[in-house]
């Protein structure tokens, strides 16, 4: 038989981990070639098309579903087709989108996958085959479901490829203890884990690789604080010094004796995503998310000096009206993680939010994401102005381009942030925000802010700014005369001996408001603070 395996993912640095599942535990030779969203089609179908193969698989996902569609239209032969993955797997009614489409195989695969080729090759009957969904008849028909024994189950790392630019994922167990009802993790309620041996084995690759960021696939890694606490051990003990790993934990959960340990790991070495979603109570007992928030906030702040903290919210909830969710959008960012991201609620097929969308009066977009439009709390205008904030909040936040501004504006002055980055959102929706180069990114912040003028502002912005590897357009008109420029770098080769004329004049910048002073020196990148009590 020739078989042949596409992943299409969201972007480069994300590899077809699912396929590689399945290329890495079949039984039987095969063809896979991965490409991105942004591929074009007709590359793709001429891959397809250049030899006569006997089934073609897709690993199907939310971002990649309507593309796989218009490839199965647009291929012209008759083989048949394997859909897996998230999306196909709760969507069986796929079955009927092309008669080609023979069968789809829900769920973990590795197992399933192989008894398909076996029953294509007359050696098994096709109720024999594991976690199945296939036509007979025109109807659609199930066989059984079977959870893979993980001692069976294999990584072959090196599928990977490109090490250098690319995410590696590794599994430390698979399924979820808790029951959230928007999200697919939850109908998988066993969890199982992997030989922690084996697991050592592929952490040492990766770093001997000096992979920049492992993500464990684990849905909850704190769920055994033993087993947790083993592996964080073994990575703090061999850091390579690159190596980023990142895991999806519940940070209210953490005990005492992890977060002792979390405190010695060199920072950056760890990264968590944990997922407050919202901070109602009455909310997140809705959802079957039940968390301690205030327990959370202190475990981040005892663990925040060594772990990069990235925290998500899901606005859409059931119960969460706009004020609710403001309420939690500021709550949560008075923790100032490292990231703060926050996505639309989205229909996963199979999800009680799904069965139940009725109860609350929700209305999906039917086409992927399938995120929500509106609901029983939320209007579509209350929707629409979180996006303002969003685009805003991952600009100027996320992007951790403007840190001293972002501590300035909620620390020192402590605005509000969601009204806050409505206002930066709003003022860039007004004067385009598509395309903006780094020194119009900062001008539209400070003009977006800066009502009636505020020198401290542009100032703290210009430092933001200037801080960079590469030394920035000046988008400002600069008001240090010559003469107080050189009185000035005599005040700072007195504070900072290190400095040099040479240095001062030929790769450095330097900025003022009142009597402060800001210098960066470019070779190498350094910032140097200086403040006058008397006017020079």
């Amino acid at each position: 038989m020739k078989i042949l395996l596409i992943g299409i993912n969201s972007k480069y640095i994300h590899p077809a981990a699912g396929l590689f599942q399945i290329v890495a535990n079949s039984r039987y030779p095969l063809s896979f070639s991965e490409y991105t969203i942004k591929d074009e089609n007709e590359n793709i179908l001429a891959a397809m098309e250049k030899d006569d193969y006997d089934l073609i698989g897709f690993s199907v996902y939310i971002w990649n579903i309507e593309k796989v569609k218009e490839l199965i239209k647009a291929y012209s032969k008759k083989t048949s087709f394997l859909l897996g993955g998230p999306e196909a797997s709760h969507r069986h009614d796929l079955l009927y989108f092309d008669e080609r489409i023979r069968y789809i195989i829900k769920n973990e695969g590795e197992e399933a996958f192989n008894q398909l080729l076996e029953y294509l090759q007359g050696k098994r009957k096709i109720n024999a085959v594991s976690n199945l969904y296939y036509k007979e008849n025109g109807k659609i028909l199930y066989t059984y479901d079977e959870i893979p024994n993980l001692k069976k189950i294999r990584h072959d790392l090196s599928l990977n490829r490109d090490f250098k630019n690319r995410v590696l994922y590794l599994e430390g167990s698979r399924g979820c203890p808790f029951r959230c009802s928007y999200c697919l993790s939850s109908l998988d309620k066993k969890v199982r884990f992997f030989d922690y041996k084996k697991l050592k084995e592929e952490i040492l690759f990766a770093l001997k690789k000096e992979t920049p960021t492992v993500k464990f696939l684990d849905r909850t890694f704190n769920v055994d604080q033993k087993k947790m606490r083993e592996i964080i051990s073994f990575i703090r003990d061999h850091d390579n010094g690159i190596t980023t790993f990142q895991f999806e934990i519940v940070g209210d959960l953490l005990e005492e004796e992890t977060i002792e340990l979390l405190q010695t790991v060199r920072r950056g070495q760890i990264r968590f995503e944990i997922g407050v979603q919202s901070t109602n109570p009455v909310v997140t007992r809705a959802v079957r998310r039940n968390q301690n928030f205030r327990k959370l906030k202190e475990n981040i702040f005892k663990i925040r000096k060594n772990i990069i903290i990235h925290l998500d919210l899901i606005a859409g909830l059931p119960y969460e009206d706009r004020a609710s969710f403001i309420r939690t959008f500021n709550e949560t960012f008075s923790i100032f993680p490292d990231e703060l991201q926050f996505g639309f609620l989205k229909e996963l097929q199979g999800t009680e939010i799904s069965r139940t969308k009725e109860r609350h009066g929700y209305c999906f977009s039917e086409k992927p994401p399938y995120e929500v439009i509106h609901n029983d709390y939320l209007s579509g205008a209350d929707l629409e102005e979180f996006g303002v904030v969003e685009g805003a909040l991952n600009k100027y936040y996320n992007s951790n381009a403007f840190p001293r501004t972002m501590g300035y504006l909620f620390q020192t002055k402590k605005l509000n942030p969601y009204d806050t980055f409505l206002k930066i959102g709003q003022y860039l929706g007004k004067n385009g925000l598509a395309g903006m180069q780094p020194d119009t990114v900062a001008l539209k912040l400070y003009e977006a802010l800066a009502e009636g003028g505020d020198e401290e502002l542009l100032f703290i912005i210009k430092q933001d700014y200037l801080f960079k590897p590469i030394r920035p357009k000046i988008w400002w008109k600069r008001k240090i005369t010559r003469e107080e420029r050189k009185k000035v770098y005599r005040k700072y080769l007195e504070k900072y001996p290190e400095l040099n004329l040479d240095l001062l004049y030929r790769y450095a910048h330097l900025e003022k408001s009142g009597n402060k002073y800001f210098l960066v020196t470019y070779r190498p990148l350094v910032e140097y603070h200086l403040d006058l009590n008397e006017q020079i």
